[in-house]
């Protein structure tokens, strides 16, 4: 049976707000149900690397925050530490960054807190079936939690093709032990006459695998971890990803059995949102955002994690490349993601999350006016 997606666009309708279509999303597709009085809940976010401006607007998440209180949950915003060295490797300069970029308590009605504690170390760990995954070291403050709420926002990723809700949930729920597990296959190789020298991969390698020599960078394989960072925040795209070092997606598999991990235990109190603007071509981790891929669509919810992603990738699809973008002048019904990062297949999380019992790629869409 078809799972449902509800959507609200992001064209100005008759004046409505963005923000009071959010609030008629989350009452139409019924996020907050399961949650009891007095839960606490984790609304699960990416606050985005400082210097990154297409992160989620802070004001949207108040809207969920403000349903919660009003089902009488007790709502926190999280997410856990990066697994590389940037501005939200450790819980303090992750709150910073949050703060930063809008999502204090001032402006969402929510404290902020570090799922997986100071250094990335407080996890719990959830036995599964696999088949990739037998132990998943879940953030504590999210394993921990009554019910969860995902607010992802949708957008590219060099690795899996596209970020929402199961990226949100599996990759971002995950300790910094646990991403490490899911991206290790994914050692990167070099092009030396792309490198210019700048030493971003340098600072961004949590292994410290890699050095400046003679103005290029050089990576010691035996000290690498196979995490990708370098490849997502190389600007000039002399790091790229191995694709003979593994089997294609296995990062994207490994990443819906965690997602399936923050899950656990929390049946019938989780809802999911994917906010489908300023669909930038790159993770928010990245600290600088390109053109869009598309223009605006807007915003998804659902109860089904796997449904609600696949409605995202198809509006995405459907639309024409914004100008100006790494997709301009690429028509409708073309894989926009695809032609951003063509040896990556997004297809791979939703079939293998559907496999294993998380949501069903089939939906029946249904537009809040």
């Amino acid at each position: 049976m078809p799972s449902e997606v509800y959507f609200v666009s992001a064209r100005d309708d008759h004046g409505v707000t963005l923000l009071d279509k959010m609030s008629r999303l989350l009452n139409a597709a019924d996020i907050g149900k399961g949650i009891s009085k007095g839960d606490l809940v984790a609304i699960k976010l990416h606050v985005g690397e400082p210097g990154n401006l297409s992160h989620l607007p802070p004001q949207l998440v108040r809207r969920v925050v403000d349903k919660v209180r009003f089902v009488g949950g007790n709502p926190f915003l999280t997410d856990a530490n990066t697994l590389y060295v940037g501005q939200r490797s450790n819980a303090v300069n992750h709150a910073m960054a949050a703060i930063s970029n809008g999502f204090g308590v001032e402006v969402t009605g929510a404290p902020f807190i570090v799922a997986d504690g100071l250094t990335g170390q407080d996890f719990v760990s959830i036995s599964m079936p696999g088949p990739l995954i037998r132990e998943a070291k879940v953030a504590s403050a999210v394993a921990r939690a009554d019910a969860i709420i995902s607010v992802a926002h949708f957008k590219g990723h060099e690795l899996s093709g596209f970020g929402g809700t199961l990226k949100n949930l599996g990759m971002g729920c995950a300790s910094r032990a646990g991403k490490q597990v899911q991206h290790s296959d994914l050692k990167p190789r070099t092009n030396p006459g792309r490198c210019v020298g700048c030493g971003r991969c340098v600072r961004y390698c949590p292994a410290g695998a890699i050095t400046i020599v003679d103005k290029r960078a050089r990576a010691d394989w035996a000290k690498c971890i196979g995490c990708g960072e370098c490849v997502v925040v190389c600007r000039h795209k002399a790091m790229a990803v191995n694709w003979d070092e593994g089997a294609p997606g296995s990062m994207q598999r490994r990443m819906a059995e965690y997602a399936a991990a923050a899950l656990a235990g929390k049946e019938g109190k989780a809802g999911f949102v994917n906010v489908a603007i300023r669909i930038s071509p790159n993770c928010d981790c990245n600290p600088i955002n390109d053109v869009p891929v598309v223009s605006d669509i807007g915003i998804l919810a659902s109860h089904d994690p796997v449904a609600l992603d696949q409605a995202s990738a198809d509006l995405v699809v459907q639309a024409s490349g914004a100008p100006g973008g790494p997709c301009h002048g690429v028509g409708e019904n073309a894989d926009k993601f695809k032609h951003v990062f063509p040896n990556t297949d997004w297809n791979a999380q939703l079939e293998h999350a559907e496999a294993i019992g998380l949501g069903s790629r089939e939906y029946e869409f249904l537009e809040v006016m």
